[in-house]
């Protein structure tokens, strides 16, 4: 009878071990797919070095078409945050991919970052201070 109960609490402590394992696994897997997503405002030093070391990433400049005629960051595409088709304009570009957006000052591109996470973006980097931090 001894001998019966020790075998049954003995299983039952395997099993909760296990049980405790694989809820720890699980958290890990969760905590390393979240990390992935990184849709925030970043310093000049960031957003440059970012850029240089990610070929994919798309860079927006979301001012008017007049602002980005007088000059824009080297490879920029320019999708006007306050033209009426902003929404519909960015949800062509690859949600897939990082995207890295910017303004004048920081103002259109804080509220622009908005629309890019509401739209399914998940990795969208603001530069701070905007084009004037450039």
């Amino acid at each position: 009878m001894r001998i019966a109960i020790i075998g049954i609490l003995a299983s039952v402590f395997t099993f909760t071990s296990c049980a405790q394992s694989e809820s720890t696994s699980t958290q890990n897997e969760t905590t390393t797919v979240e990390s992935l997503t990184e849709v925030k405002r970043v310093t000049k030093a960031e957003f440059k070095t970012f850029l240089a070391e990610n070929a994919d990433a798309q860079l927006v400049d979301v001012r008017t078409p007049g602002e980005f005629q007088s000059g824009a960051i080297d490879g920029a595409s320019n999708i006007d945050y306050n033209d009426p088709s902003f929404e519909a304009n960015i949800n062509n570009l690859d949600k897939n991919a990082p995207v890295l957006i910017y303004c004048r000052s920081g103002n259109r591109s804080s509220k622009a970052l908005k629309v890019f996470e509401a739209n399914g973006f998940t990795h969208v980097l603001e530069l701070e201070g905007g084009y004037l931090n450039w």
